[in-house]
């Protein structure tokens, strides 16, 4: 069994009203149905694969402390060398924590998708909580993953295409994928990182 866990994106936010300035700027409309790839990415892989995606705690007030507690949950429940993915948040997430920490087992392939570069400003999210981490601990990650995979659009306007780049420094055997029109990867389909997990 090939297991996937996908961690998804967050946000973070200094206090409640804070968060409840921010809702009072989204668009919400009950009737909308979202399709993202993530929701569905299961669906695309063939038998033999088994696809784990947790809902992390507090979502909209992301704490990677918070989030780390759940994500050990997995562990026991985990088997073989498993195909990791972080989007977003979930991308800073994985890599603070490969960082800083030892993985249970090798991972097969790691994808950072629109994963901000610890030391790099994020003019979107004005506060980062406690996710950001030392760049210099970085190595560690790369010690415990078979293959990396950066993916990063020119267009992504949550999260400016340098983090990628920057990230892609940090992270030398990875493999920097980059995209021209993808935005900050919320489309409703995501064929090439189906085809890549299926080709490695």
């Amino acid at each position: 069994m090939q297991q996937v866990i996908l961690i998804h994106w967050g946000d973070c936010y200094r206090s409640n009203d804070d968060f409840a300035k921010a809702i009072e700027k989204w668009d919400y409309n009950p009737f909308e149905e979202k399709k993202i790839w993530r929701y569905a990415l299961g669906e695309k892989f063939p038998s033999g694969f088994q696809y784990i995606a947790p809902q992390m705690p507090n979502k909209d007030m992301a704490s990677y402390n918070i989030r780390e507690i759940w994500f050990e949950k997995l562990f026991p429940y985990l088997e073989g060398n498993p195909i990791v993915i972080g989007h977003s948040l979930g991308g800073l997430f994985l890599s603070k924590y490969l960082a800083e920490n030892t993985f249970p087992m090798s991972i097969s392939q790691l994808y950072l998708l629109a994963t901000p570069s610890p030391d790099l400003f994020i003019q979107a999210w004005e506060y980062l909580a406690d996710f950001p981490y030392e760049v210099s601990l970085l190595p560690h990650l790369e010690k415990q993953v078979e293959q990396i995979f950066i993916y990063h659009s020119k267009d992504d306007l949550v999260l400016p295409f340098i983090h990628g780049e920057r990230l892609a420094q940090y992270l030398p055997s990875a493999k920097f994928m980059v995209f021209e029109d993808r935005g900050h990867f919320n489309q409703a389909e995501f064929p090439e990182i189906v085809e890549n997990i299926l080709s490695n």
